[in-house]
């Protein structure tokens, strides 16, 4: 009876979202369905809007999903074989490709805006740099299969013996390092365009390097004005008032809170400096889940918890990141 009303919350769920008639916010779920068909559909010429952008990586955050989905699918359609439940298991390659996907859908957009962009600008260096971000993600995915696959093989005696898994164990722990250091970083440097210093200098010039120009005519060098990076910030107000609000006067000159940037959209400062903090934990937390070395499943409701903090970290990333839009 349970796996029957799983069955029909899945078929019901998903028939809210394809429903024609104009009810239950008819229009959010049409712009929805045309986003996720934007980003599906393999085009390298047409523009990249900026709910794309983030939509594509929410789907980055439910990579697991999609394998899971595979397997559920696969569960439903053996209910009348229940003996022949084993065929659903995966060794590795078909969950693999499945989890990879939404980092593709990603990298294609990245792909698409640096052929967009003028070549040999900042511009074109940021969006190859940001593609090189989610295709680091590919390591981490494939070594996980093959280490799965070798563990299967290994258990069942028609492979080798495990000592294959040694190298691919300090391979994946390279490849899950780096690219959970360099996400982290682009949510800082890029994403959220914290990490300023007063000096000038910010955490984005070392991927991608200012342009120098050169001063106005009758402008001080090392003068500070509105139009530039060390601008005044502009006024500070709460949550709720930054999003009602469209625009903002400058106010008195004053120096910015250090490492975030000039202008910021919210009065409480901690919100920023706990962002990071948090965003780095969670992003050193999430890659377990990307993993057949830590056995998530054998915890204790170890997948449930993960995916909550996950939904949070998503939740916190996609709030500063449309707040940096704003305050630009």
């Amino acid at each position: 009876m349970q796996t029957w009303l799983a069955l029909l919350t899945y078929i019901a769920v998903a028939g809210i979202v394809v429903l024609p008639q104009r009810i239950l916010s008819h229009t959010v779920r049409m712009q929805f369905l045309g986003s996720l068909v934007r980003i599906a559909v393999p085009s390298m010429t047409g523009p990249v809007f900026l709910c794309d952008i983030i939509m594509a990586d929410i789907l980055t955050s439910c990579a697991r999903t999609f394998a899971d989905l595979r397997l559920v699918a696969c569960q439903f359609a053996s209910l009348a074989w229940r003996d022949e439940a084993s065929a659903c298991s995966d060794t590795g390659m078909v969950g693999a490709f499945l989890v990879a996907m939404p980092y593709a859908f990603r990298l294609r957009q990245c792909v698409n805006e640096y052929r967009n962009a003028a070549p040999g600008s900042p511009e074109a260096t940021r969006h190859f740099a940001n593609a090189v971000k989610y295709a680091s993600s590919f390591p981490v995915i494939c070594l996980s299969a093959m280490h799965r696959r070798a563990e299967i093989e290994a258990s069942t005696g028609v492979g080798k013996s495990g000592w294959t898994l040694r190298p691919t164990f300090g391979l994946w722990v390279l490849a899950v390092a780096f690219n959970s250091l360099y996400s982290y970083y682009w949510d800082v440097a890029f994403d959220w365009n914290l990490g300023h210093s007063r000096s000038g200098w910010k955490l984005a010039d070392v991927v991608v390097p200012p342009v120098s120009a050169s001063p106005a005519p009758g402008s001080v060098l090392g003068a500070v004005d509105e139009t530039s990076e060390l601008a005044i910030a502009r006024e500070l107000v709460s949550p709720a008032e930054a999003l009602a609000r469209d625009a903002y006067e400058p106010t008195a000159k004053r120096s910015f809170p250090r490492w975030l940037r000039p202008r910021l959209r919210f009065a409480w400062i901690w919100l920023y400096y706990a962002a990071m903090a948090i965003d780095f934990l969670l992003r050193i937390t999430w890659t377990m889940k990307l993993s057949s070395y830590i056995r998530i499943d054998q915890m204790a409701f170890g997948g449930f918890w993960l995916n909550i903090l996950e939904v949070y970290r998503r939740w916190q990333w996609t709030f500063l990141r449309i707040e940096k839009e704003a305050a630009r």
